[in-house]
Order: C-alpha cells, then structure tokens, then sequence
C-alpha cells in the first residue's frame, strides 16, 4: 500500500507541475498581455544579454516574452528578469517541496499561531471555522447560534485553498444582516463553508490611509532562504480605489515599487498597465510619498519567516496598524507570483543570486 500511496502521490505532483507551466504559458499569451509585451522591443544586444545568462547557468534560452513584458511597465531592461514560467512551476515548488508543511502554514487559522511565536501583531479573531468546527477567539467551540449573534463591522475570509481575495469581503452586521448586501448573517456563514474566519476590521496607519482609506493597503514582501540566509525581493504596495476594499491587482487594485527607507516610487500600475502618478480618488501624488515605519514591516517579515525555515520562499502581506506596528495579514507559501515586484520595480527579483538560483532549477 505504501508503494502504492507514493506512486499516487508523485502522479498528482507531475500533474499539479505540468498544469502550473501550462498555466502560466496561457497566461502570457492573453491578447492582453501579448499587446502590452509588443510594446518593448528588445535590441540584439539585449537579446544576447538574455541568451548568455539563461544559456550559462539554466542550460536552454527561454521565450523573450516575460523580458518584454516586465520591460514595458518601467521602460527599464534587466537580463535578470525572472520568467514565471520558472517561478511557480519551478523555483517555489521545489523551494516549498514538502508539501506537509506548506498546507499547514498557508491555512490562515494556523498562521496567527506562528505569527504569536515571532511576536508579531495580526489582525483579533473573533470566530473562526476549521473543517467545520466552530471557535471564538479563546479557541473555544461555540454553535452557529452564538456567530449568528454577531453584531458591527468586520472582515471575513476563506482560509484554505483562497487567492486574490477572493472570498474576502467587509461585513456590517446589524439585526442579524449585513447592511452592506442585505444577507443575513446566516446566508454568509454557510456561504463560506467549512475553513473561514472573522476578523476584526483593520485600522492602518494615517500615512498608509492618507494614500487611500477604504481598503487595508498592503505590502507584498516575498523572503526566500539563500546560502544560509532569509533574503527577500524587491518589495512593493498594493492600494485599492475606487471604493473598493481590496487592494488586490487582480481585483482592480494598483501596484508600486516601495524602497527599503519607505519612499515610493513615482507611478503605480494595475495589472493591465494603466499608470497612475497620483491615486485618483484622493490625488496624493506617489513621487516624493514616504512611509518612514515601513522598515520595521521588513524586518518583521524576515523575522517570521526564521521560525519556519522549513519551507524555503514565503510571500508575505503586511501592513501598518493604527499604532504604527507591523501588522500580518496573511503568507501565500503557494502560486505567490513574482511579476508584481519586476513590472513594478524594473529590475529581477533575484538580483546578486539569479544565476545561482538558475543553476540550482538546472539541476533539480
């Protein structure tokens, strides 16, 4: 049976593998995407650039379309760009290639249990559902009955199996509804299923609500552990507008480079390439904006990751509490993606180590 369990086990692997490469060769080649590509053209020179890299370290050239893509949002050519093609299906899955640890730690009721341990603030739990059993907030079982009694505004989202925020949603609830729908209490708790938690709704920090105030502006910090050493990315901030309370990009949300010291840069971008110099529904103008406590953000997401050095590369959501504390929100140990941080910075995510890091794929 053993024999058996294992072969089942590397089958749903190779599949789950060739189903991310293919994915992510659809996904370049949406109409969308080709357009915005076709508006770089990469020189010769360029193009040996990205030949002699690829070729030297990773052992095969690889399609030119992620260089021109990521070249199309700054202007800015870099050689070490990354392609996503060997990001999700090669780098973070064998980074993150035990698969035990990366389903607890990505379930968003265990990350509050790691998040305690390093010391780090994430948003209060009121209740929580986990494979149906119902808690509140002192990890006591409580009925549906006693969730059903809810009252005032909070946030609630899926913890298993969720992405680009869907699923998430504010809610105020007043007399059993949500004043914001019109559904009961009830209807949205059976709605999410079995894995779910109710936040408290996040307060962030004047100089991230002075940018836009209607969603929780996070930063998304992707850490990676690297001869001995927890490193990270080039970091950027997701800003919702437009009324919405999700910064996501893949829900409307824009993107920009943030720098260590805080200080961003001087245009944000949605997902299809739209640029923003000022946020358009408060006008605060990006170019000279900084956000002095974002270095503590930093060092808070290195710090986590040090307490699960057992899966390799985590991207992380952080943002900045009221107090002006670093505030988690969740970590996405799976199909985090690195285009936001090279469309947005210009520049590869892996700077120093990516021709180490090609060797290492090679050879996997």
């Amino acid at each position: 049976m053993g024999r058996v369990h294992n072969l089942l086990s590397y089958i749903d692997q190779e599949y789950a593998h060739h189903h991310a490469i293919k994915a992510e060769k659809d996904k370049i080649s949406n109409p969308k995407r080709q357009i915005i590509a076709s508006q770089f053209t990469l020189t010769k020179e360029q193009k040996n650039k990205i030949d002699k890299l690829y070729l030297e370290n990773y052992g095969k050239k690889i399609p030119y379309d992620w260089h021109k893509y990521y070249s199309s949002y700054t202007g800015s050519f870099d050689e070490k760009y990354f392609p996503e093609l060997l990001f999700i299906p090669e780098f973070e899955r064998l980074m993150n290639n035990n698969n035990s640890y990366v389903e607890v730690f990505q379930d968003k009721n265990i990350l509050p249990m790691l998040a305690k341990s390093a010391g780090v603030r994430m948003p209060k739990t009121i209740f929580s559902c986990i494979n149906g059993l119902l808690q509140n907030s002192n990890h006591n079982i409580v009925s549906a009955k006693d969730v059903y009694k809810l009252e005032g505004e909070y946030f609630i989202k899926p913890t298993v199996d969720s992405c680009s925020g869907v699923g998430c949603r504010v809610i105020n609830i007043y007399h059993g509804k949500d004043t914001i729908t019109n559904e009961s209490i009830e209807e949205i708790i059976k709605s999410k299923g079995n894995n779910w938690v109710i936040q408290e709704r996040i307060k962030c920090h004047e100089s991230i609500t002075k940018i836009y105030s209607e969603s929780v502006n996070t930063f998304r910090i992707m850490t990676y552990i690297w001869n001995n050493k927890i490193c990270y990315s080039p970091v950027i901030m997701r800003i919702g507008q437009g009324g919405s309370h999700l910064d996501n990009a893949h829900a409307g949300g824009m993107f920009i480079a943030i720098d260590t010291d805080g200080s961003l840069h001087d245009t944000a971008f949605t997902e299809f390439k739209e640029k923003f110099r000022e946020h358009p529904d408060t006008h605060l103008k990006y170019n000279g904006y900084k956000i002095p406590l974002f270095p503590k953000v930093l060092e808070a997401a290195v710090h986590c990751h040090s307490f699960i050095p057992q899966v390799g590369c985590i991207n992380w959501d952080f943002t900045i509490d009221e107090s002006g504390e670093p505030l988690l929100i969740e970590a996405n140990l799976r199909g985090g993606g690195i285009w936001l941080f090279e469309m947005a910075h210009g520049t590869g995510p892996f700077g120093e180590n990516t021709a180490e890091i090609l060797k290492w794929i090679s050879k996997k």
